[in-house]
């Protein structure tokens, strides 16, 4: 059968359009996969530039400083969902791009403390704490990807992944009183540049490092703010990220898988390179791949008895896009389970949802509380309609119970019971009252240097029981 001249062109004509309609679905599962890629690095740039660019910010930071929070968290700390009770924080967003910076933390004792680096990908690639350092811990100077040297003799030397690092510490607060001490303790844990650290010597010590830079610039954060309202700012904001640090051949190769999204790190993202049928299928893609994400978030890796277990490679998560990326929905910066474990309640013993209507125990027998070297508490948090959760007001402004916590009172077999509800309970019970809020609850149990089983999962919470005949 022979085509007319006319056929044969309307055929060449429509052929492009075709093969663009057939490739829609490729370019929206593309879409998909670069989202959930994409979003971890999305949220630290969002953090990084909240902390160091927003002029709105009033706890606003320099580059390669400390900013010390010198009082726990309370119903006040919004930052981030579900902040910590128990420690006195500090955090500095390093740009390692020019020169190294250098980790100094004095002569701690027996206190527990953690500073832990977080890459742009949201992966722990180094601690200094007294579970790796003990109370004496060396100067550690972090380098960035590309630096070529060696660290002076008596000098840790740690490499960073990426030149853009955040760096979390923590001190642990067992009794209010210690507040005053550690508040000072933690203005003591120095964080400087390599002439910084050469004047420090000499006016200590008279004595010169054996290697000195020439002081760079005072490094400045001008990056642009995001715009999650437009859903290509995902790849516009991951582009900039990625084009600050070397590429490993991990995420070169997850880069060239997503070839057709001609994403290009160092490189604007064009959205003109694209057809308006292409550009509803990247939107249609990247909504898809943020659902996914929430919808991970709120399903629990691993429950028993209404409480949520991570997964053991939580903080280092290899491949494993979608656990990475739904973490930084919901905990950004979350400890490595050596270091930290926090196991989330948000059920009782038969499934159903904690509320602040009813009221709840929690009974740890004599011989299972959490095994933890340094310290173990339990939080309470009352939970927003966007799923994040925090402190609310209560009548005793108790927002955690740990094993510090004063006056406790234990049954006469030894075991510890714990009152979760709105009214106090009666006669030395208030003694082991932890308020709830009026609605929807979410209980967070955190162990501090945490023994193998709560590691490894073989340590199980015990069930939380409503005893609310509502």
């Amino acid at each position: 059968m022979k085509l007319g001249r006319r056929a044969t062109l309307a055929g060449l004509i429509a052929a492009p359009a075709l093969a663009r309609a057939q490739s829609a679905p490729s370019l929206r599962e593309l879409a998909r996969r670069a989202a959930i890629y994409l979003f971890p690095i999305y949220e630290m740039y969002r953090a990084r530039w909240r902390a160091t660019v927003d002029e709105t910010n009033p706890a606003r930071q320099r580059l390669n400083r400390f900013r010390h929070v010198t009082t726990l968290a309370d119903p006040r700390t919004r930052a981030v969902s579900m902040p910590n009770g128990d420690t006195l924080q500090s955090f500095a967003w390093l740009d390692l791009s020019a020169e190294p910076m250098f980790l100094l933390v004095p002569p701690v004792g027996d206190l527990y403390y953690s500073y832990a680096f977080l890459d742009l990908f949201t992966d722990t690639f180094a601690t200094v704490s007294h579970r790796l350092n003990g109370g004496r811990p060396a100067a550690h100077m972090i380098v960035g990807p590309a630096w070529k040297g060696d660290a002076p003799g008596e000098v840790t030397l740690v490499r960073a992944p990426t030149n853009s690092v955040w760096l979390r510490g923590r001190l642990l607060v067992s009794t209010p009183d210690e507040l005053d001490r550690l508040a000072i303790l933690q203005t003591r844990v120095l964080l400087e540049t390599p002439d910084m650290r050469n004047e420090r010597r000499i006016l200590e010590t008279r004595e010169l490092m054996r290697q000195r830079t020439q002081a760079p610039p005072e490094p400045v954060a001008d990056w642009p703010a995001p715009q999650p309202a437009d859903p290509f700012d995902l790849f516009v904001i991951g582009m900039r990220a990625l084009g600050e640090s070397p590429l490993s051949d991990r995420d070169r190769s997850q880069l060239e898988g997503l070839a057709p999204l001609k994403l290009a790190p160092g490189r604007k993202f064009d959205l003109r390179a694209f057809s308006e049928a292409e550009q509803r299928a990247l939107r249609t893609g990247i909504e898809q791949g943020l659902a996914d994400i929430r919808a991970a978030a709120a399903r629990p890796v691993r429950t028993v008895d209404g409480w949520s277990y991570a997964e053991p490679h939580l903080g280092n998560f290899g491949d494993d896009h979608l656990y990475r990326a739904a973490t930084a929905l919901i905990n950004l910066g979350v400890s490595e389970p050596a270091e930290l474990v926090s196991i989330v309640g948000a059920a009782d013993a038969t499934g159903r949802p904690l509320l602040g209507e009813h009221a709840y125990t929690l009974t740890f027998p004599r011989d299972g509380l959490p095994p933890a070297r340094a310290f173990w508490s339990l939080s309470i948090y009352e939970v927003m309609a966007d799923g994040r959760a925090f402190f609310f007001d209560n009548p005793i402004a108790r927002y955690t119970i740990g094993e510090d916590t004063p006056d406790l009172v234990r049954t006469a077999d030894g075991a510890l019971t714990l009152y979760i509800q709105r009214q106090p309970p009666a006669g030395e019970r208030v003694a082991n009252w932890l308020p709830a809020p009026a609605g929807p609850l979410r209980l967070v149990l955190r162990a501090y240097e945490p023994d193998p089983p709560l590691i490894e999962g073989r340590y199980r919470v015990p069930a939380v029981l409503r005893n609310s005949s509502r």
